[in-house]
């Protein structure tokens, strides 16, 4: 059974029309479709129009949203067969680490403020730098790797979509040097050393959504 925040429950909105007549129903926030249980992949153009929907329903999005100087704060609003979408809350200085989203396409919409999208190639080394303001939406390609980061003065808030859902993140690799030097939560995203295993090492969304690794 599909996982939807209570918030997406809006009352049905009419339009009068331009002649003054009777309206008609506005369309659900996230349509039923995409609320399957069957396993589905939904397209990059239907991601981004989701994402995209609901970051432009502030009345949705706006009570719930937080701003943890200490936390990058976020939560779940969508968990179906097809998608799982996120709402987080960026405060200045804020990043994700560098990582993929384990063979699953995204979409990023910018409901307010600005943050920035690093985006890496194959080798986990950035190439290139993408701002991305309130308005703004980006698609994430299956072998998509990037880091988003908060570099601004000002909070930020994003809505992030994934299909297929709950896929295994992966993180880029740690120097074996770093071992014992950091947080516990860092010392498990340390990638093996040997080059038998040199990819890193698959970590469950679930166990993602932290504020050094939720799904962006």
């Amino acid at each position: 059974m599909p996982l939807i925040h209570p918030a997406l429950f809006l009352p049905a909105v009419s339009a009068a029309g331009a002649d003054g007549g009777s309206g008609h129903q506005a369309d659900p926030l996230v349509p039923s479709r995409f609320l399957t249980d069957e396993r589905h992949e939904l397209s990059l153009t239907d991601l981004r129009g989701l994402a995209g929907r609901i970051a432009a329903a502030a009345d949705v999005w706006r009570p719930l949203v937080r701003h943890d100087p200490q936390r990058r704060w976020y939560t779940r609003l969508v968990l179906s067969g097809a998608v799982e979408v996120w709402l987080i809350g960026w405060y200045p200085g804020q990043q994700t680490e560098v990582h993929d989203h384990g063979g699953a396409l995204g979409a990023l919409a910018v409901a307010e403020g600005v943050v920035e999208e690093d985006e890496c190639g194959t080798d986990w080394v950035v190439t290139r730098t993408r701002r991305h303001a309130a308005g703004a939406l980006a698609g994430f390609g299956a072998d998509h790797v990037h880091r988003v980061v908060n570099r601004g003065a000002r909070c930020a808030t994003t809505v992030h979509a994934y299909s297929p859902p709950e896929l295994p993140l992966r993180y880029a690799p740690r120097p074996r040097a770093q071992a014992g030097s950091g947080p516990l939560d860092a010392l498990r995203e340390l990638a093996p050393a040997t080059a038998a295993a040199a990819a890193p090492r698959p970590r469950p969304r679930a166990q993602a959504a932290l504020p050094s690794g939720l799904p962006a």
